[in-house]
């Protein structure tokens, strides 16, 4: 079975969500790596993170065989049949006992979108929406609001429209060292030809530095700073009617809703009131504003303000325009696209959504689940209670905002841990079974960027002898608990089968990706 192909052309860089291009070297077994031009590297720039693409490939730590933990409480070699029958007598063992929402699937942004839409069926296909990966929490405030107000929720619109903005309002992130390569390509460029870059945050760093104009609002008044924003578009005088007419409804009772007491709003957020009228005015009068957000936007509120604002200057839907969240990791897009996510099945729809749960059923051959899932906060805070089996994709949940002995106190509850890892770590630990699996530059499949460009992975090294990759894992493991028919033999047929029912994929092909998103 093929892993996606090796190839001559390159592959995307395993980290960040900016979705470099990257090749390796020429000659022998070198492991170093040169950048190749690509849509979101155009000059063929990597930063220092994608330079040490290969790092992981060969390090004496990596996983290169199954293990399962033995009576004594140690992990111990085994083989790929032990590992794979322990994990799946274990799933089913709780799944007889408890009932399927006593599962937990946790997914990993880094992993390719045929990996995660694997691991999301393989829950909904064994009766359970409990499937979740951490990007979901990263940039949930703004990802609802473009759901819910724009239709989607991504950016909404590409990297290279960004060299049309007069205005950049950056809110709560820190492009100019998380996404190196996106701002000096395409942000830093435009600013230096004459566009005006706003800085939005109470911390100071390498983007500040970049910025022509700086806020630094008090903690917790983000969504305020924005609204007065908009109220002093009003008030100038900014609004974009024709675009708010056509293309927007409850313009007067927003309107209405806007407080006039702007010095007071001003001094309430900590904020020169002169630098917000300053802001109000290069926006107002600006032919196109780009809002970036980071995660430093974690209210609704906030992400829905800032969408107030573009709507009312009619700065979404043309280029130089929009809402960018800058999400950090290579397929935070493609793992919620793809239904990694407790609430929402391929396609961001609903899981309450009748239609959409019937056309799953009939291409999956198994009903899917009603009722939403739990989130990944939630799901660890019920291990060993109300959660027995979990498979842990990619992911490390024993290191998280949680009281770390407590976390671990669930993790070695669970009546079945298994996990597919690289390489040891806090969660691999207390894992009853650990699957080694491949690094990024060594499989293929396809992954979503931030700016919503699916391209081909290419598997650039082969994995170590004993290692597999995430997808080999998932389609085996599915085949043992679901039947013969669970999956495609193939990513390339997995793409098909994941694009045919993902309506925000429908379309494409690995072919035309291959053709057009090299």
């Amino acid at each position: 079975m093929s892993d996606g192909g090796d190839g001559p052309s390159g592959t995307v860089c395993p980290f960040c969500a900016v979705g470099c291009r990257l090749d390796r070297e020429s000659g022998g077994g070198s492991r170093r790596v040169r950048g190749r031009a690509g849509p979101a590297n155009p000059d063929g720039h990597l930063c220092a993170q994608g330079l040490r693409a290969f790092d992981v490939v060969g390090d004496d730590e990596r996983f290169t065989g199954p293990l399962v933990r033995d009576a004594s409480g140690a992990l111990r070699t085994a083989t790929w049949d032990e590992a794979m029958e322990r994990t799946v007598t274990g799933f089913e063992r709780v799944r007889e006992a408890r009932g399927p929402d006593a599962l937990a699937f946790l997914g990993a942004p880094q992993c390719t979108n045929e990996e995660n839409y694997l691991l999301a069926k393989l829950a909904r296909t064994l009766g359970t929406n409990n499937v979740d990966n951490r990007a979901r929490r990263c940039h949930a405030a703004t990802a609802r609001a473009l759901d819910e107000r724009l239709g989607r929720p991504a950016a909404t619109a590409g990297l290279p429209s960004l060299r049309a903005a007069d205005v950049f309002l950056v809110v709560g992130a820190n492009p100019a060292a998380r996404q190196p390569v996106a701002f000096d390509s395409f942000v830093r460029p435009t600013v230096n030809a004459g566009a005006t870059l706003v800085h939005v945050d109470p911390h100071e760093n390498e983007t500040t530095r970049a910025a022509d104009v700086r806020l630094a609002p008090r903690p917790g008044t983000d969504a305020l700073l924005a609204t007065l924003l908009s109220a002093l578009v009003v008030a100038r005088g900014d609004v974009d009617r024709a675009f708010v007419d056509e293309r927007t409804t409850g313009f007067d009772a927003f309107r209405e809703s806007l407080t006039p007491a702007v010095v007071a709003g001003a001094a309430t957020a900590d904020v020169p009131v002169e630098t917000l009228r300053r802001v109000a005015s290069l926006v107002g009068e600006a032919d196109g504003v780009v809002v970036m957000t980071g995660t430093g936007v974690d209210e609704r509120a906030t992400a829905d303000a800032l969408v107030n604002l573009c709507l009312l200057t009619g700065n979404v839907g043309a280029p130089g325009t929009g809402v960018y969240p800058l999400r950090g990791l290579a397929n935070e897009q493609g793992a919620s696209d793809v239904g990694c996510v407790p609430d929402r099945l391929p396609g961001h729809r609903p899981v309450s959504d009748d239609a959409a749960r019937a056309r799953l059923a009939a291409a999956w051959g198994h009903p899917v689940p009603p009722d939403p899932g739990e989130s990944e906060d939630d799901l660890l805070a019920a291990f060993g209670e109300g959660v027995g089996a979990a498979l842990v994709v990619g992911e490390n949940p024993a290191v998280s905002k949680r009281d770390p002995a407590v976390v671990a106190r669930g993790l070695d509850a669970l009546d079945t841990l298994a996990v597919q890892e690289v390489a040891p770590s806090e969660t691999t630990a207390h894992a009853d079974v650990v699957f080694p699996v491949a690094a990024g530059v060594e499989k293929g499949g396809t992954v979503t960027n931030l700016d919503r460009q699916v391209q081909r992975r290419r598997r650039l090294v082969a994995p170590p002898d004993g290692v597999r990759t995430d997808f080999a894992v998932l389609r085996e493991l599915g085949r043992r608990l679901v039947g013969p028919g669970f999956a495609p033999p193939t990513p390339r047929a997995t793409f098909a089968e994941l694009a045919r029912v993902t309506p925000v994929y429908a379309g494409l092909s690995y072919d035309d990706i291959d053709r057009r998103s090299r």
